[in-house]
């Protein structure tokens, strides 16, 4: 692959494509930001739960992870000694030290696992920490997936929800459909389209649609980089529904961990 010739659209909310981008861009790939999603906090009007009364506070974002503590700040309220965090990926973990929560306090998938839920559940069952739960509470969204609950509660864990922001679907602005109208019509090099969530696929997916282009013929020139098995399935099948005279089996689909350095990765390595 010619790097000077890709574009790379990330569509992550904003704020969250810094890193990424200067990675791609020092590279010497054109980089392109249409957030598909923008994230709000939530008003909270309500005492922070007793944080001690848990065994773990499980984080499923850095998003969620500032505005638990910016929550605490306002609240008066301080971490509690040895209580033990959680989280996927190693953003959220730097998020939670700059916080505050010391190093050794902090659970995430071990070496090896995946970067997701899933992981997470291995690596707490390797360790032995997960027999040991009776108590969690999970900072999130208002809306998200709630399988790492359900598996919490399998096991007879008590599960607290705890939603701070919300996430809502972004309409892009007439110039920004032109723009990625351009790049799909008229683009000179390989096009890369990182989407990091189902709802943010889905949201891109619209937004495509209104531009008024009609995919068929320049599927094959897009690779989506997806973070999630989930969200392959939910690129394929929003695709067919929004363009019915596209073969989703066209699509062309990589799969990397969430992470910033495994999604440039995939990028950089696909041909």
């Amino acid at each position: 692959m010619s790097l000077s010739q890709a574009t790379v659209v990330l569509t992550r909310p904003e704020g969250k494509n810094e890193s990424l981008q200067r990675q791609f861009e020092d590279a010497g790939l054109a980089v392109v930001v249409l957030p598909a999603l923008t994230l709000s906090r939530k008003p909270v009007s309500e005492p922070v739960p007793m944080l001690a009364a848990y065994d773990l506070i499980f984080f499923v974002s850095g998003y969620a992870a500032d505005c638990f503590f910016d929550l605490l700040d306002e609240q008066g309220v301080r971490w509690p000694a040895q209580l033990q965090a959680g989280c996927v990926g190693p953003g959220t973990a730097r998020t939670l030290q700059a916080r505050g929560v010391p190093e050794h306090d902090i659970l995430s998938p071990a070496a090896g696992q995946a970067r997701d839920a899933g992981g997470f559940v291995t690596t707490l069952k390797d360790s032995g920490v997960f027999a040991t739960l009776q108590s969690v509470l999970i900072v999130c969204g208002t809306t998200g997936n709630n399988w790492f609950a359900g598996q919490l509660q399998a096991a007879s864990v008590a599960v607290t929800r705890l939603p701070l922001y919300t996430r809502q679907a972004r309409l892009w602005c007439e110039q920004e459909q032109r723009q990625m109208a351009f790049l799909l019509r008229e683009g000179t090099g390989p096009l890369y389209v990182v989407l990091t969530s189902p709802q943010g696929v889905q949201s891109f997916i619209r937004n495509v649609a209104d531009t008024g282009w009609f995919p068929a013929q320049a599927t094959r020139s897009i690779t989506f980089v997806v973070t999630h098995p989930g969200q392959q399935d939910s690129l394929i099948q929003g695709w067919q529904q929004a363009f019915s005279g596209c073969d989703p089996a066209t699509l062309r689909i990589v799969q990397a961990s969430p992470e910033d350095a495994a999604i440039f990765h995939a990028v950089t390595k696909s041909d």
